[in-house]
This record gives C-alpha cells, structure tokens and sequence, in this order.
C-alpha cells in the first residue's frame, strides 16, 4: 500500500511540475487553456519528469540519503525559486485570467521540480568536491592554469577581446558615457559639474575625448578607453584564475571560467564601451576576489600584505566608479572585521579606516577643489518611491487627500507622473520632477533636500494606508532580477554605436570608420545567442540571482558557514538591483554576473590548499 501511495505521489507531482513548466498565463484568460497540457512536448515532459522523479524517490531514495540540514537548506532554495518563477508570471499574467489559483498549481509544481533539480546539483557538487583532485596537468592547461597564470590568461583575454577592439573602432559610447565627457566639457568650459555621475570617470572619459581632440588623433585617443578597460578586465580575471589554482578546483571550472569571461559576449561589448560598469565590474571581481582569500585562506592573506593593501585599493575605487560601490564596503567591512583573527583585527580595522577616510577626502575635498559640485541629494536614490507614488495615483486616485496632492503637484507634474508610470524605466517618473537637480538653482538639488522630508511623509502616509500597493509596484519594478524568463529592457546586451550624446552635437570628430560595418554587424549577431536553449540563460539577470541563491543555500546546508560569507559582494549588487531605476537592466547586474564562477569555485574548493 505504501508503494502505491508513493506511486500516486510521483505521477501526481510529475503532472503537477509539467503544468507549471508549460502553463501559459499570459495570452489567454481562460485557466483551463492557460494550464496548456495538451501536446507531444508536454507528453514526453511529463514522462521524462515521472521517470526522474520515481528513480530519485522512490529506487535512489533521495529524500532518506539526504541530511536533515540538506533537506532544508534545498527545501527552502526549491520554495524561494519557486515564489520567484510564481511572481514573475505574475507580472504578465493576463488580466481575466485566476492566478491565484493558478498561482497554487504552480506551487505544487514548481517546488517538487526545483527540489530535486537543487538536490541533484547539491550532490554532484558533493562528489566533485570529495572526488580525486585535479591530478597533473599536462600540455596546454599546466602552462595556462599552472606555470604562467596572470600572462597566459590576460593573453587569452586580450585575444578574444581583439575582434570587438577592432570591429568597434575606436569605441562604443553610451547615454551615461557620452554625458560624463559633456560633464568633463562643462568643467573645461565653466569650471564645474556635479557629481550625478562619478568623477573619476568623469575625469577618465573626458580627458580620454578632450584631448584626443586637441592633439588631433580623435579616434586613436578615444582608443585608449577600451583597450584600458580591456588589460583591467583581462587582469581581473587573471586574478581569479590564480585564486582557482589556490583552491585547487578542477581544471574543467577553470576552463570554463576562462571561457565564460573570455567568448561572453556581454564582457566583449562593454569592455569596448564608454561606459562606468565597464570600469566597475573588474573592480568588484577584484574586490570579491580578495574578499575570498580574507574568508577562506585568513593566513595567507594576512601573510602577504599586498592582499590586503589591494582590497582597501580595489574598494577604493569600486566607490569611485560607480555610486553605490559603498554599499557592498558597509556591508564586508564589518563582517570580515568579525571573523578576522584577534591578532590580526587591528590591523584590518586601521586599514579599512584608512580606506573609509580616502572615501571621504576624495568625495568631500580632493573633488569640490577639482572644480566638482556635490549634490545635496542625488534623485536616482528615490526612484523605487517615486514609482510607487505615481502607481499609488493609478491604483487609488480618490484615496489621495487634496493636501497630498497639493504637495506632490509642487513637487511634481502630478497628472502627467500618475500617467506616464511605467514599471521597467523610472526615467519617466523622473522626467515628471518640478524640483530637481535639472532645475537647482545652485546646481546642489538643494530645493529637492528641502522638501524631502516632508515627500516621506506623503510617502509613508500612503503606504500606511495601501500597503500591497507599495508591495505590488516594489515586484514590478525588481522582478527581473530575480525571474531567469525576462529579457534584458532597454540597453540588452551591450551599446554596439557610437552615435550618442555629445557625438550627436558635433562636439568631437571620433567615428567608426564605415569600412567596418560588416564586422561591427557580425559581432551583434553574436548576442543572438541568447535565443539558443541554455545559452540563453547567461543572458538573463535572473539567472544569476539563482546561481548565487543556491551557491548559499548548498554552503549553509553543508554546514559551511564562514565560507557563505563570500556570497555578500554578490548580494549586495543584487539587492541595489531590486531599487534600481531599470527593471532588469544587464549592466546593473554585471557585478553579480562576475561573481558566480568564484562563488563555485569556493564551492568546489580542496580542503587542502596549497
């Protein structure tokens, strides 16, 4: 009796996992046809899923093998992949159509399916680990990974990188790149420009297009950016490679590693872009990188001096080329201070002040005497708020009080924020702002910091009052990053033009040369990849989320503790995505994308390093 009632369970589950697979909640508002079960490609899941499902259950006996603590930890993994899949259905769910009890099929579905997906990775990951080490290179992959590590790996990556130097000569530019030149053109002419953007690289890309003017050699000086960007992502992932040859992981993750940052199209094109996050993304994998060695090899980073001098460097400049490089310092400073050794605390804790204080010299003195305004209030911090105002307007116009919308009419074209809402982009909120940096009379937003307070409470009157309105627009405007079935928006996978921003108003001579259009073309039809099975999940910031979701769930089931620390840098980048001004923006996501080989390599390291 108790074989057929698991059995039963097996066949009920598999139908269950396969409706969820293939339901259809978008196109139709009919359940019954949204459940989507009727074909040959549905029957022969269905049969592949039961098979798989009776010879884990029920002949390997999975669930009994299995430690209580790898039972939660890949049940609780299954569960928050399932919720992702169920609210990012949600999102384009058809309006007639009952999700919620759509919602509960998919559950059942879903969470089965992931479980044993998640078990099956968790105990091959155990295997690979436990099983034989590496064992002699030979030929090729000893002279790569073993003997010549940083020279032979930055050749690798140069060498891949050459066709895009060349087919998008001198430079691919960016809306962001192309306005921090014009802010390092402002300065020139005027003496100023704020700090909406970083401006280090400002300074980079400005002076890089300034003088490449004046010197006559516009297309050979803009050059110099991307092959920059280039040797500092081919180093990056140099060093990563010697942190695989410290852990000892298995030559096929290095091959694969070296591949993924090396043929990835999406590192291709934006390392020959002007833009921050080709500069930011480098920095962050070094930064991990070191973060790694304090975590997993203490002594031997506290050994050699030049580790941690690198980190507070690599933090450093993480805070100068991208705004919300702080965050990812505030939240591995204080962790990697407690684990750090008694003897070993002071040091870090004076070098980290030493770091912090840099910070704010750079920021607060070296930068304002350079001719840099800094803004009392940097607007793109509130976009997720301003969002959920003007979804608020949409979901409830008659529970807006006529002093509520007195304010945010001074603060905003109240009519035109409420229609112009749009879940993906909140430029166009944005764009809505009356008070702003745009209209500043000092250039400091100073008129925007005075009514701030008074905005949160606005804010947080309405949100007392509806709080799944807040909760509903939150999930709209995040889900991408967390939901591997939506396509980038907007940008895609990489600028492949130059006619941007300044170029536009004839400010600079720089071209790509037209001789090269057909290479320029074959290239973009390389990001075509992203429509190919598997492939295509590199391709797709949710994806990532989960990778690094189940990296922490495996560690903290195998009772790996300390070493789930080296996931922070990842979730930070992953959380300032989910409050970002673009729904599943890809170069937003690059730092976490970076980081997912080193997380598996912490994963598939030897207990006994070299």
């Amino acid at each position: 009796m108790k074989t057929k009632m698991r059995e039963l369970a097996v066949w009920f589950f598999a139908v269950c996992s396969t409706t969820a697979l293939f339901a259809d909640v978008e196109s139709t508002g009919n359940m019954s046809m949204a459940l989507n079960g009727d074909g040959i490609p549905q029957l022969a899941a269905l049969a592949a899923i039961a098979y798989g499902y009776r010879y884990i259950w029920i002949k390997g006996n999975m669930l009994s093998r299995a430690q209580r603590s790898e039972r939660i930890g890949y049940g609780v993994t299954a569960f928050l992949f399932a919720v992702a899949m169920i609210v990012g259905k949600a999102q384009s769910a058809h309006p007639d159509l009952k999700y919620p009890l759509v919602a509960i099929v998919l559950f059942v579905g879903y969470v089965p399916f992931f479980y044993t997906a998640v078990s099956i990775l968790g105990w091959k990951m155990t295997a690979l680990r436990t099983g034989e080490a590496s064992g002699a290179a030979s030929g090729v992959t000893k002279w790569l990974f073993e003997d010549h590590v940083m020279l032979g790996v930055m050749a690798f990556v140069v060498l891949c990188r050459i066709p895009y130097l060349i087919a998008f000569y001198p430079c691919s530019m960016s809306w962001d790149g192309g306005a921090q030149i014009c802010d390092f053109y402002s300065l020139y002419d005027t003496g100023a420009f704020v700090n909406h953007h970083p401006p280090l690289v400002s300074f980079l890309y400005g002076a890089a297009a300034l003088y490449a003017q004046k010197f006559g050699i516009p297309n050979l000086g803009m050059f110099l950016i991307p092959l920059g960007q280039t040797v500092l992502s081919a180093f990056a992932v140099a060093k990563v490679c010697v942190l695989f040859q410290k852990l000892r992981v298995p030559y096929w993750l290095r091959w694969a590693g070296l591949a993924y940052y090396g043929l990835f199209t999406v590192w291709c094109i934006f390392d020959v872009t002007y833009i921050k996050d080709s500069i930011y993304w480098p920095l962050s994998l070094l930064y991990a990188v070191e973060v790694v060695w304090c975590v997993v090899q203490q002594e031997d980073f506290y050994a050699r001096r030049s580790h941690l001098l690198c980190m507070m460097l690599y933090g450093l400049l993480m805070t100068q080329t991208r705004n919300n490089g702080i965050f990812v310092l505030l939240f591995t400073v204080p962790v990697l201070f407690v684990i750090t050794q008694r003897r070993k605390k002071m040091l870090f804790l004076g070098s980290a002040a030493v770091m912090f204080a840099a910070v704010f010299l750079m920021n607060n003195v070296l930068y304002p005497a350079l001719g840099v305004v800094n803004l009392k209030v940097k607007e793109d911090t509130y976009c997720i708020l301003f969002q959920q105002t003007a979804k608020y307007g949409q979901d409830y116009p008659e529970d807006v009080t006529q002093e509520e919308r007195d304010f945010l009419n001074t603060m905003f074209d109240y009519d035109e924020l409420v229609e112009v809402y749009n879940p993906h982009l909140a430029d166009w909120v944005k764009n809505c702002l009356k008070i702003c940096e745009a209209t500043s009379a000092d250039g400091t937003n100073a008129e925007f910091a005075e009514i701030k307070n008074a905005y949160f409470r606005v804010w947080f009157a309405q949100f007392m009052r509806h709080p799944l309105s807040y909760v509903n627009t939150f999930l709209e405007c995040s889900y991408g990053y967390y939901y591997p079935e939506v396509k980038p928006y907007k940008e895609g996978n990489g600028f492949y033009e130059m006619d941007r921003n300044m170029l536009t108003e004839g400010m600079h001579k720089a071209r790509q040369p037209e001789a090269l259009w057909p290479v320029r073309f074959l290239m973009e039809q390389l990001s075509k990849l992203e429509y190919l099975p598997g492939i295509g999940l590199l391709y797709r910031c949710g994806f990532y989320t989960w990778c690094v979701v189940f990296v922490v769930g495996y560690l903290l089931a195998e009772k790996r503790y300390r070493e789930a620390l080296t996931a922070i840098p990842a979730a930070v980048n992953i959380l300032v995505c989910l409050i970002s001004p673009v729904n599943t923006c890809i170069r937003y996501a690059l730092p976490a994308m970076c980081l997912v080989p080193v997380l598996f390599a912490v994963i598939l390291k030897k207990d006994e390093v070299r």
